[in-house]
């Protein structure tokens, strides 16, 4: 039962999503155009980069400590 509801939290967490990222693509092309597409993408990459670096961070000190637990 409890996996069930993961799964179901996690497709509403993904639709959330699209409709939060195509929300958020549609007022950039609003607001900015075309004319900055290439500095929106290197700074889409970074910020990709910066928070899988968060994620992997927290994700490694979470399995040592699991770890040192067991």
């Amino acid at each position: 039962m409890r996996l069930a509801t993961l799964i179901i939290g996690e497709l509403i967490l993904l639709g959330a999503s699209i409709l939060v990222f195509r929300s958020v693509w549609i007022l950039l092309d609003e607001y900015f155009g075309n004319s900055y597409l290439t500095l929106m993408l290197v700074l889409g990459i970074i910020l990709a980069v910066i928070g899988l670096m968060l994620v992997n961070y927290e994700v490694k000190c979470g399995l040592q400590k699991a770890h040192k637990i067991h």
